[in-house]
């Protein structure tokens, strides 16, 4: 009897889960207003100013330009879009150190990107390792930081012109 209680337990704990469960946590910040090479150059700065060196950049908008067409797709789904990799030992030995999974998550991203329509606006975007150990907590804060570091340079460096 305590083991169907149990199970019974167990599959309503399922079914009460949020619908927004299985979807990945994407922070998003809006840079308004602002171009992509300010915003872009700050973002860079950001990064360094934590004594980080940016990665490899994902020329993402200009792959999907130039795969769209033979998928059917809109030629232009952002006007610019770049994915810019950077990585911090501290963070990472601590990210592996607690579980060796956890290499997926080396290095972070962040996105940069603007889209059709939207002149003077920027986006941020990055995934968000979330706060259930130490590790991904400090992770989690040094993605925040560079992208508000990111955000109130490139507004400031736009409020001066």
């Amino acid at each position: 009897m305590h083991r169907i209680l149990f199970a019974l337990t167990c599959l309503l704990g399922l079914f009460s889960l949020p619908a927004w469960a299985d979807e990945p946590v994407i922070v998003r910040q809006i840079i308004s207003p602002s171009d992509f090479p300010r915003a872009r150059e700050a973002l860079q700065d950001a990064i360094e100013n934590q004594g980080l060196i940016a990665g490899a950049t994902s020329h993402f908008g200009e792959m999907l330009a130039r795969t769209g067409p033979s998928l059917g797709r809109p030629v232009a789904f952002y006007d610019q879009a770049e994915v810019v990799s950077f990585c911090s030992a501290t963070v990472s030995w601590g990210l592996v150190e607690e579980q060796a999974a956890y290499i997926a998550l080396c290095p972070l991203t962040i996105a940069i990107y603007t889209l059709p329509g939207e002149k003077g606006t920027v986006y941020l975007s990055y995934r968000d390792p979330g706060s259930a150990s130490p590790a991904l907590r400090r992770a989690a804060a040094l993605l925040r930081d560079i992208a508000s570091a990111t955000l109130i340079s490139a507004r400031r460096h736009t409020a001066l012109e």
